[in-house]
């Protein structure tokens, strides 16, 4: 099975992370710590590197997170912080083919690591390589230009602010960047379609304009976009998703949901229900525990084998009760199709997810 998982994250500086934090992550884990610790600000700042990824810059608008200021990427707003965002990730099947296509040999769970340091006040860039914890290039932009800082001093063919691509290690001269333009080119294509996220704000729209397109399951189920109510009309309706289908209910009935569904109630115009104590109404009227599951059942259901979902606050809206009924039918799912899930939470639920506390 191609199995991507996410092992390390390192951020700081990055809104509400100005003292930085590390985290080792072990399978599908729960990130604990009370409001204002910097959950959501760790799990941004991994969607904002996952969206740029391949990109010549940060994409600040993307299809996982949306940010209309890049001063609000700062911590206390001020530019001239360095941010730095660094993931780890085992390489998998994909990850070896890659690896030979290159002509660099990587066995299977070898570890990529890859930081991108920035500052808005004079966009200076920095970004390291690492294979299994060893040191592989560092490049950096300074004014207009791009240099190699290690292994060796080197100019750059152009200033390397391309996020997670190969390109930003591309020197002008000899071939010492081969190793690193080899790990980029592996990183960037292994996690492609491979990371979803759920924001806090995930909650479940009731109405959709049809004209909104959706690729299944291209697209994060409870992004800035809200695609829930239509994704679930795609399952719906579509005769090649009634196994998904199906199995959502099995999900939904689990959590005292009676049923879902979604249609048109006007022209070029979707809305969803939910059937709840025998009744059916708007998903708006659902109430909160309920419009911010719905989105997290669909994404469990869609997330392809080998991917890494993040969810942020899977709480919301829970008991302590149903929050380890959640817990575990996320675990049960994420183990049985082959995919990892970090989750954050104000609370440790019970179970038999990994816990970090912050």
């Amino acid at each position: 099975m191609r199995m991507t998982r996410l092992v390390r994250a390192v951020i700081k500086g990055f809104k509400g992370l100005g003292r930085g934090l590390t985290i080792d992550l072990n399978g599908n884990t729960v990130i604990v710590g009370r409001s204002g610790s910097g959950k959501t600000s760790f799990m941004e700042a991994l969607a904002l590197l996952m969206q740029s990824r391949g990109e010549e810059w940060l994409v600040l608008e993307g299809n996982l997170l949306i940010i209309h200021e890049p001063e609000d990427l700062a911590y206390g707003l001020d530019p001239s912080e360095t941010i730095t965002i660094g993931v780890y990730y085992e390489v998998d099947e994909d990850g070896e083919s890659l690896g030979r296509s290159t002509g660099l040999e990587l066995s299977r769970g070898s570890v990529i690591g890859y930081h991108y340091s920035f500052r808005l006040s004079d966009y200076w860039v920095r970004q390291e390589l690492y294979l299994n914890n060893e040191l592989v290039a560092v490049v950096e932009k300074v004014g207009n230009e791009g240099f190699v800082r290690y292994p060796v001093n080197a100019r750059l063919c152009m200033a390397p602010t391309h996020v997670m691509h190969e390109d930003a290690f591309i020197t002008c001269d000899g071939d010492v960047s081969k190793k690193a333009y080899s790990l980029a080119f592996i990183l960037r294509n292994m996690l492609k379609n491979k990371f979803y996220y759920l924001g806090e704000g995930r909650v479940c729209w009731w109405k959709r304009d049809y004209e909104t397109t959706v690729d299944l399951p291209s697209n994060s189920v409870g992004s800035d976009g809200q695609y829930t109510v239509h994704q679930l009309s795609v399952i719906q309706t579509r005769p090649e998703y009634e196994g998904i289908y199906n199995e959502l209910m099995g999900l939904v009935n689990e959590l005292g949901i009676e049923g879902i569904k979604a249609g048109f109630t006007a022209p070029k115009r979707i809305s969803g229900y939910i059937k709840v104590n025998g009744k059916w109404v708007p998903m708006f009227h659902a109430g909160l525990k309920m419009r911010s599951l719905l989105p997290i059942l669909v994404q469990l259901i869609l997330t392809p084998p080998g991917s890494v979902l993040l969810i942020d606050s899977v709480d919301l809206g829970l008991t302590y009760d149903e929050l380890n009924a959640l817990v575990d039918i996320i675990d049960r799912m994420a183990r049985k199709v082959g995919y990892q899930v970090v989750m954050s939470s104000k609370v440790a639920p019970t179970g038999n997810v990994s816990v970090v506390n912050i």
